[in-house]
């Protein structure tokens, strides 16, 4: 056996090498996929509180319009207590920002996990077509080492 010549266990193991790096990629697809779908979880729950805080917002507004001295109470675990009408306006804007951060946040790591995500899916494409250009090339050679 020559030393410049590929023999057929050294060609499997390239191709077994290929369709490793493959099978590694898929992996990682997977798991991004796992992980995207955790994200819109996420991102559906806060979209809810956010929909819920709005509805607590407009309820303290019209609270404020119709009675400046309205009672409000906020729960704070089995026990209802008073709230300031303002307080639980402050309270309920801060939760509005932080939510939308968190929304903006959740959004952003959704993104950037969808363009790994359809990186991914090209590189595999890309290792596919060149593993099945190889093993037409080495049919060829198979082929023409037979007929010789």
């Amino acid at each position: 056996i020559s030393p410049n010549k590929p023999t057929s266990k050294m060609t499997t193991n390239i191709g077994a090498q290929a369709a490793d790096a493959v099978n590694d990629k898929l992996v990682e697809r997977q798991k991004l996929e796992q992980e995207m779908y955790a994200h819109h979880q996420d991102l559906q729950t806060l979209i809810s509180q956010r929909n819920e805080n709005e509805m607590v917002k407009e309820e303290l507004e019209i609270c404020e319009k119709e009675s400046s001295d309205a009672t409000i109470y906020k729960q704070v675990g089995p026990v209802l207590l008073k709230n300031d009408l303002s307080d639980a306006t402050d309270t309920i804007e801060k939760r509005l920002e932080f939510i939308s951060g968190e929304i903006k946040k959740t959004e952003g790591l959704i993104s950037k996990k969808e363009g790994r995500y359809e990186e991914l899916g090209k590189a595999i494409q890309e290792m596919q077509n060149a593993m099945q250009k190889a093993a037409v090339e080495a049919a060829k050679v198979a082929a023409q080492q037979a007929a010789s």
